[in-house]
């Protein structure tokens, strides 16, 4: 049985590609090129018909004028349908009328597969969709050129602070993430059945990254999922994301730390603007690199701000939604940054593993890194010394005897070291100015998603 035959296309065959749509330039007119691709718009004006040809690169327009194409060409050409899957080989040649100033003229035309009818429309600005029915169909969604340019935008913020890291000495890791106890405490845990045991999705890779350096790694890494079982369904909140994490040892203070991510974020900022070029051109977004170092400001300080902008809070208060609204402006107008370390946060709002201050009572040497107004980073210096481990494991309300598998290693010569935790999507989402964060996630999941 041919199956090709049957279902009316063509297998790729001996055919190779030669060129993508981006590298069809003037500088090639004249020479014979071989695409894949799919019909992202076919117009039929009866004996010429146009096509773009959408690749993973962008489009290009292939021409097809009936007196100078093949029969074949030319008929074949009408059995085409919006995201059919095809090959096209052809001449480029020079067309003033074409943004691009060069179009393709086919010499063959196969169709490798056919489309049904799409449930949505995935030609920019055609139609609007609301984002569900967009989230529903995510798959296609990916297809439109706008949506597939924020994740190569993210996948190179996320390649180039690799690159800073693993060139100071950082060691990538993976850590697991079926986990027996809560790295941070609180209901936010997704509970699974482990044979006969009861286990919990990884909140994060803290209490790993931290025993990694008491194994003797010195600096690591990691990017990978962490889950939150919160039930809530705002604009900034999923409960799978990307953490890209680090913990770095024999450091001298919590600044050594912002310092690292800093200088991380200016570097994957710079090269991103180059490396990913044609996506913001296509985004409209006009990527800024920040300036280092990044401005600091004590947490008392900025509950002080939010109050005397109008905002009732308290140092003992966690930032809400509306005073990160408040700060985006306050700070900007401040201190002319969109990227601000809020530090000395108080004992309560953080971990039981978080380094109590030497020098502000009741604080500790943590920190956020707030992006246009919205945290993106949570890290800080970690508690070294066994009994002050277990003393505040104790002042948080958990059992020390629960968590032996890590605060044990503490008891034997644990260096000083800190590291943070900095969210994938809303640093996406931030840079490119997009208002939900399910936006800046290629598949997401939510309280009320699961598929795809």
């Amino acid at each position: 049985m041919n199956f090709y035959t049957n279902a009316g296309v063509e297998p790729i065959g001996e055919l190779k590609r030669t060129h993508f749509t981006s590298e069809i330039t003037p500088e090639i007119v004249g020479k014979k090129v071989t695409l894949f691709g799919w019909v992202h718009i076919l117009r039929d004006k009866g004996k010429i018909k146009f096509l773009i040809l959408r690749d993973e690169h962008g489009t290009v327009q292939v021409t097809i004028p009936q007196k100078k194409v093949t029969e074949v060409v030319f008929s074949t050409s009408a059995k085409l349908k919006p995201e059919y899957a095809i090959a096209v080989t052809g001449k480029v040649v020079e067309a003033k009328q074409v943004a691009s100033g060069v179009e393709i003229i086919p010499t063959m035309i196969r169709i490798i597969n056919t489309a049904e009818r799409l449930p949505i429309d995935v030609v920019e600005g055609k139609v609007d969709i609301d984002l569900d029915t967009r989230l529903n169909h995510r798959i296609l969604d990916l297809r439109k050129p706008t949506i597939n340019a924020i994740f190569r935008i993210q996948h190179s913020l996320v390649r180039f602070a690799r690159e800073f890291l693993e060139n100071r000495d950082f060691v990538e890791i993976h850590t697991p993430k079926i986990v027996a106890e809560a790295t941070e405490g609180g209901a936010n845990l997704f509970e699974i059945k482990y044979f006969e045991r009861r286990a919990f999705l990884a909140q994060s890779p803290q209490f790993y990254k931290q025993l990694m350096l008491l194994a003797g790694f010195g600096r690591v890494f990691e990017i990978g999922p962490v889950f939150r079982a919160e039930k809530h369904n705002t604009r900034r909140h999923i409960n799978e994301y990307t953490s890209f994490d680090f913990e770095m040892a024999w450091i001298n203070s919590v600044e050594d730390v912002m310092d690292m991510e800093e200088r991380m974020l200016h570097h994957a900022f710079k090269k991103t603007r180059e490396a990913a070029a044609t996506e913001l051109e296509l985004l409209g977004v006009d990527l800024k690199v920040p300036k280092v170092p990044f401005k600091r400001i004590k947490y008392a300080e900025v509950i002080d701000l939010l109050n005397d902008a109008g905002k009732e809070i308290t140092i003992h208060d966690d930032l809400d939604p509306e005073s990160e609204r408040l700060l985006a402006e306050i700070f900007n107008e401040k201190f002319k940054s969109d990227l601000v370390f809020i530090t000395h946060y108080p004992l309560e709002l953080r971990p039981a593993y978080t380094m109590p201050s030497l020098t502000e009572q009741g604080m500790t040497e943590s920190f956020d890194l707030t992006y246009k107004g919205m945290e993106i980073t949570t890290g800080g210096q970690r508690i070294h010394l066994y009994d002050l481990l277990v003393d505040r494991f104790k002042a948080k309300g958990f059992n020390p005897d629960d968590f032996g598998f890590y605060l044990n290693p503490f008891k034997y010569g644990a260096p000083p070291h800190g590291g943070l935790g900095l969210g994938v999507e809303r640093l996406t989402m931030q840079l490119l100015g997009i208002e939900n964060i399910r936006e800046a996630t290629l598949l997401p999941r939510d309280r009320d998603r699961l598929t795809p």
